[in-house]
């Protein structure tokens, strides 16, 4: 028994470990309990212990007929605005002490080539490929916002193998040393159209927020270009300002 708890609290270091280095991201899933024990070349028992205390650590989180998944940090308040260059701009990282569960809602996702209007936003030959995540963002499971991005797939050429309505973007673009980091963020209000007023469970017409964003890596790379579409009834727009005369 005793060697099977150092066995394990070996395997849970590892764990720890991979997902400090974010090797998994929060909200990923990691490898089943069979496919870990083959990886270490340990019994299935053991992996099921180490499971459990990253579980008891609130590390991992089992689902029901799911998997086991790397927790998220857990916010509550939700604050949508235009930030200055020194606030990391993702929606997630709005979220702050306001008793609502973040989620999103996965409509497509895909690499797209030859269109002018992205290409030119991104700062890209007309030729490159592009990369698009189109996303509802929910706060307990009510639509909040549209989300529209665009990122170069010359910076994230692995961006297909990950499901981003169970990992942030920005974690995942973190740790391919693109993170956007500097902002140009324009904001206007405009009137919902059939498909906003759909996405966003609008019965009636509604002016909304739409948010135009361009971020920038620490290198000055261009990573990022997204339009989003919120609703004012249900988020704050707040402005941020550095100024210091």
């Amino acid at each position: 028994m005793e060697q099977l708890n150092h066995v394990a609290a070996q395997v849970r270091d590892i764990i720890v470990s991979r997902i400090e280095s974010h090797e998994y991201l929060p909200g990923e899933m990691i490898p089943s309990e069979r496919v870990l024990a083959e990886m270490y070349g340990v019994s299935r028992p053991t992996i099921r212990t180490a499971i459990d205390e990253l579980v008891n650590e609130h590390y991992l989180v089992r689902r029901q007929g799911k998997g086991t998944f790397v927790r998220k940090p857990e916010y509550n308040k939700v604050a949508f605005g235009v930030l200055n260059e020194s606030e990391n701009a993702s929606f997630t990282s709005l979220v702050r002490n306001f008793g609502i569960e973040i989620s999103n809602k996965l409509l497509c996702t895909g690499t797209i080539q030859g269109r002018y209007y992205y290409a030119d936003k991104l700062g890209l030959a007309f030729e490159e490929p592009i990369y698009g995540i189109h996303r509802i963002r929910q706060g307990n499971k009510e639509p909040l916002a549209i989300e529209y991005t665009y990122v170069p797939l010359k910076f994230f050429p692995d961006i297909d193998n990950y499901n981003f309505e169970q990992i942030s973007l920005y974690d995942y673009m973190s740790t391919r040393d693109h993170l956007p980091v500097v902002f140009q963020e324009s904001l206007t209000m405009v009137e919902a159209g059939d498909k906003i007023r759909s996405y966003l469970h609008l019965e009636d017409e509604m002016i909304v927020n739409h948010l135009e964003l361009i971020g920038y890596d620490h290198h000055g790379n261009l990573v990022e270009y997204t339009e989003s579409y919120s609703r004012p009834d249900k988020l704050e727009v707040r402005f941020v300002s550095n100024n210091t005369k």
